[in-house]
């Protein structure tokens, strides 16, 4: 399927929806944003809750800080899908949003970001198919959550103007076994890890704190003996471990 299909399948769910949720990745709020979707809401005159998944990946002093900043623009909510966390408060969140009695939401935002995970845990069972492979959802799912609420699920869209392969690994839209620069990718998750606390990569993988990322690719390869013919490290494929360990959520932030 083209990218034009997705967004004509996107600009379907708007339009049919009352309500519109964002789903991000708690880790990377911010990159996971689509700022062409927002435009889009804005335009058709919907509301917009922030959705920001897999909060338990992160710790509690971040978690309220991006609330905090997130909160000035649009609702906000915070959710585990894998812990169940905050599903009560964001059907509060969507009800506020409506006066009406039955109400159409639509379920938005980049490949992998747990969007078919938000409506089976608003649902309370499984209805909404589920992958970690990004691209899962491929056409538009309706789904009854509650007595009052409906879900439009739809695949997951990429502006137009990214060709930031790197991005789009680090949030999970372009799968591990797919990376064309795994060593860059690999630097840029350590990075963020680093900025956050220089303990997360260092106690996760058992290894040495180093301050150049790529150093410490190089010592996770040490460890898991990852070696090529003739004992080279096998840096690639040790920058593979690691951002299959990201993007299935095996690094936390917390």
């Amino acid at each position: 399927m083209i990218m034009v299909n997705f967004w004509n399948l996107v600009n379907e769910v708007i339009h049919k929806s009352d309500v519109l949720l964002e789903i991000l990745d708690s880790r990377l709020p911010e990159m996971t944003r689509n700022p062409e979707v927002e435009v889009k809401v804005k335009r058709a005159g919907k509301q917009l809750v922030l959705v920001l998944n897999k909060v338990d990946l992160i710790g509690k002093e971040v978690a309220e800080r991006e609330k905090k900043r997130l909160s000035k623009e649009y609702q906000t909510v915070f959710v585990s899908t894998k812990e169940h966390h905050g599903t009560k408060l964001l059907r509060e969140a969507i009800l506020k949003c409506t006066d009406k009695e039955k109400v159409v939401v639509g379920v938005l935002g980049y490949p992998n970001t747990g969007k078919s995970s938000i409506i089976n845990v608003l649902k309370g069972r499984h209805a909404a198919s589920t992958s970690s492979q990004a691209g899962h959802t491929r056409a538009i799912q309706m789904i009854r959550a509650t007595n009052r609420i409906m879900m439009l699920d739809s695949p997951g869209v990429i502006p137009f103007i990214e060709k930031d392969d790197v991005k789009h690994a680090l949030i999970g839209s372009l799968m591990f076994s797919e990376v064309k620069n795994p060593e860059a990718t690999a630097c840029e998750i350590i990075a963020h890890c680093n900025s956050i606390s220089e303990k997360i990569i260092p106690q996760f993988y058992e290894v040495a704190f180093c301050p150049e990322p790529y150093d410490l690719v190089e010592a996770i390869a040490k460890k898991r003996n990852l070696v090529e013919k003739g004992g080279v490290l096998d840096i690639v494929r040790a920058a593979r471990v690691v951002i299959q360990d990201w993007q299935t959520g095996k690094i936390r932030l917390a």
